[in-house]
């Protein structure tokens, strides 16, 4: 199943995840994660509290009915955890998707939104793993491998610079995973957006190179001539 998130169409600005020069450095070196983020990567919680615990309680009703229907019917609901997660009620979602993961253990949908999920509380590290099952579940997913590309890259920026010179496969991890996005599936935007900051930012030892930028740059003019307007600005800034 594919994620409707991100939306190629709704991406009113360029992502920058990606690794980029910090301010007097050479070359991108130390490795950072640019901001601000794409639209509703990071979600909030929001609602008072009364809210919070009607949704609660609603949701509790919802997981009991989980496990007590068939597999398929299960699968019709997938769309409420959906809900609870673009909502921000991050607690009930989590719930709902471990419930599912349990009963469905091979729906790559319960591992890749309970990857979301502790992306969304910056929980990166522990991301990784539940995107890389989703991952495994389905090859060829471009969203999969999007999010699983951002969260290697959300975790080599919270690592000091002697960790990230000694975890360089981390950083290749980010750039592999944005390759097979955009391999999946070649009109994926985001993908390509995100491969391109990669390419612009990233050192040439960790597989930088403003050749390829350059060619990504090209590709998102393609798909949408603004979006590929903005992407020649960005590499022009390496100027």
């Amino acid at each position: 199943m594919r994620s409707e998130e991100p939306t190629p169409a709704l991406w009113a600005t360029p992502p920058r995840v990606g690794l980029h020069r910090g301010k007097g450095n050479h070359r991108g070196w130390p490795l950072q994660i640019s901001s601000p983020l794409p639209w509703r990567e990071r979600v909030r919680v929001r609602g008072s509290s009364s809210l919070i615990l009607s949704a609660y309680l609603i949701s509790l009703s919802l997981l009991l009915c989980l496990f007590s229907v068939p597999p398929a019917a299960a699968q019709d609901n997938l769309q409420t955890g959906v809900q609870l997660f673009e909502a921000g009620q991050l607690v009930e979602a989590r719930q709902f998707f471990e419930a599912l993961h349990q009963q469905q253990p091979t729906n790559t949908s319960a591992p890749f939104y309970l990857g979301r999920i502790a992306y969304a509380e910056e929980n990166y590290e522990q991301a990784i793993p539940w995107f890389e099952e989703a991952v495994d579940g389905e090859q060829c997913n471009a969203d999969y491998h999007v999010w699983l590309g951002r969260a290697y890259g959300r975790h080599v920026e919270q690592m000091s610079m002697f960790r990230r010179l000694r975890n360089l496969s981390l950083v290749r991890n980010v750039r592999t995973h944005f390759e097979k996005a955009v391999g999946c599936d070649p009109t994926h935007l985001a993908a390509h957006w995100d491969l391109m900051m990669y390419y612009r930012d990233a050192p040439g030892f960790v597989g930088g190179s403003r050749k390829k930028a350059e060619e990504q740059a090209a590709i998102i003019t393609r798909l949408d001539p603004a979006e590929g307007q903005k992407a020649r600005q960005f590499i022009a800034e390496m100027d």
